[in-house]
């Protein structure tokens, strides 16, 4: 953990966060959760506190079975980390937009823009991983997703007879975020670099598939720079892509431009990284891209 000590805005902050359970958090569903849901969900749960940058997501403080309730079964809502709903909120998908998810299972951030565009589109949930497929259909099926279509291609192997107005790159990464509330220790080196290979080629094939003026959003869920700073700057030497400045009101840090011996542009600024000390949540870093 200490590796990264240099880059975290408050360590002392981030390592108390990381020795407590994260808060639990769901997601609203637009598409089947009626006026009263706030009112059921607090009769559902002791404590329910309303995110202060997205209002559609809910703290559960002292809840750990969310996925118990009849308004998870009756997909009204989906269990889903604070952070986790960054990338689509920054992507801001729009109604009757074509829309692509590249790494999709289990389907959280897919059905958050199913519910953003509250079904007016074409979203195209696509995951490499047959086994994952199975829990991204019961997804989509219990959020009534219906513009959701899941196809099971290797991202790097998508056909490029279709261009796309928005495209999410939620990408496969060593998942240090994951690990920091365990005995942690950054992933091996070795496959950092091979995450980092994989990364740029995804991000390289959405370049492809995106249209004229559209947007691509990049995320991982690992602290790394390799996997994150790494891949945009490769990204932007390699492709016609630009980065885009991310505003929100997320609490968060910037994107740095120096870890051990790597220097990254100052172009990192315009990109985010949040910690468990942000938000009580998990690790999230997140890049836009315009064409």
């Amino acid at each position: 953990m200490h590796r990264y000590k240099p880059i975290i805005d408050d360590w002392e902050a981030f390592r108390e966060a990381c020795g407590r359970t994260a808060v639990k958090t769901v997601r609203r569903n637009c598409i089947k959760a009626g006026d009263d849901f706030e009112e059921r969900l607090r009769r559902e749960f002791d404590s329910v506190e309303q995110s202060s940058w997205n209002p559609d997501v809910y703290r559960l403080p002292g809840t750990d079975l969310p996925g118990k309730s009849m308004l998870h079964w009756l997909g009204e809502y989906y269990v889903q980390e604070e952070s986790a709903a960054l990338p689509v909120k920054i992507m801001n998908p729009q109604k009757d937009e074509n829309i692509l998810d590249m790494a999709a299972a289990p389907g959280g951030k897919a059905t958050q823009i199913a519910s953003e565009i509250e079904n007016c589109g074409s979203v195209i949930a696509n995951d490499s991983s047959g086994k994952r497929l199975q829990s991204l259909h019961a997804n989509v099926y219990r959020t009534g997703s219906a513009s959701i279509t899941v196809t099971n291609y290797d991202g790097r192997q998508l056909p490029e007879d279709e261009n796309y107005d928005r495209i999410l790159v939620d990408a496969p990464c060593s998942g240090e975020g994951d690990q920091c509330r365990r005995d942690f220790d950054p992933a091996p080196e070795d496959e950092i670099e091979g995450l980092a290979e994989l990364q740029k080629q995804l991000v390289e094939k959405g370049a492809r598939l995106l249209k004229e003026e559209g947007t691509l959003v990049y995320s991982t869920c690992t602290i790394a720079p390799e996997e994150n700073e790494g891949v945009v700057e490769h990204i932007l030497e390699n492709t016609d892509l630009e980065l885009e400045r991310i505003d929100t009101e997320a609490p968060h840090t910037r994107g740095v431009e120096r870890f051990e011996d790597r220097s990254y542009s100052e172009e990192m600024n315009k990109t985010v990284r949040v910690y468990p000390h942000h938000l009580d949540s998990g690790v999230i870093y997140v890049a836009k891209f315009r064409k």
